[in-house]
């Protein structure tokens, strides 16, 4: 906590730092109206946890839309007009190697997320710092996908 007095001779704000000592300090002077306290805040950029919460996120983003692409790839194809005016046979299973990496996608996007998630409750020293809503949202949008996939998708593994 630095305390700062209010002098109207002071230089501009962008110039005051811990440095010029004699417009800082002196905690005796709290009783007067014209002072204030000031909290420096330290944090000039995002720190590495930070960086890393967005860099997780964005992946496990990354995993779970990949997973959905994957899983609409391994559809078999079904009838459509050019099949029927061709008389073209369209495969009707499932692509089973595409059914696994749909489903390590989603165990991956399930697992940045809780890295993240884990990241995060590190971060929670000030007030300031909240949880990241899209991280929460990841983990659940994850954990519903592996639930789905498991309930209509384990038949084809």
């Amino acid at each position: 906590m630095i305390v700062k007095k209010n002098n109207p001779k002071d230089e501009p704000e962008h110039r005051q730092g811990p440095r010029d000592i004699e417009n800082w300090i002196d905690f005796s002077y709290l009783e007067n109206e014209d002072e204030h306290i000031i909290f420096e805040n330290r944090r000039r950029r995002p720190d590495w946890v930070a960086r890393g919460i967005m860099i997780v996120t964005v992946l496990g983003w990354l995993c779970a839309i990949v997973s959905i692409v994957l899983l609409e790839l391994a559809r078999p194809a079904g009838e459509n007009l050019f099949a029927g005016l061709f008389e073209v046979t369209n495969v009707s299973q499932w692509d089973i190697t595409m059914l696994i990496w749909a489903y390590s996608a989603i165990m991956l996007s399930l697992a940045t997320s809780a890295l993240g998630l884990v990241f995060n409750t590190t971060r929670l020293r000030r007030k300031s710092d909240r949880y990241n809503k899209l991280l929460i949202i990841l983990c659940g949008v994850s954990a519903l996908l592996v639930i789905l996939f498991l309930v209509n998708y384990s038949m084809y593994l």
